[in-house]
């Protein structure tokens, strides 16, 4: 039961760190990557270990590889996208 539980994290942690990428900008002019952003800087990054240590202790089979998997892709986006926020925009 508590690796269903863990299974179950890992993929909310999926769905938060990718859902500021499907729905870059609302109609209503709310941006979730801002507001993720405006709690910590790395808070994406966070989520994303959160969720590969999750996936790896959560239900083995398919699924943990699918989870272990997407969570490893994404935050490989984000830390690409760090260092290039951070190291990338440097003014000569």
């Amino acid at each position: 039961m508590l690796k269903k539980v863990f299974s179950i994290l890992s993929s909310l942690c999926f769905v938060f760190i990718i859902l500021p990428l499907i729905l870059p900008d609302s109609p209503n002019g709310f941006n979730v990557m801002d507001a993720i952003l405006n709690v910590h800087l790395l808070l994406p990054l966070i989520l994303g270990v959160a969720g590969i240590i999750f996936g790896v202790i959560g239900v083995k089979g398919q699924v943990r590889l699918y989870l272990v998997f997407l969570n490893v892709f994404v935050l490989g986006f984000y830390i690409f996208a760090t260092l290039i926020g951070l190291f990338g925009f440097k003014e000569p």
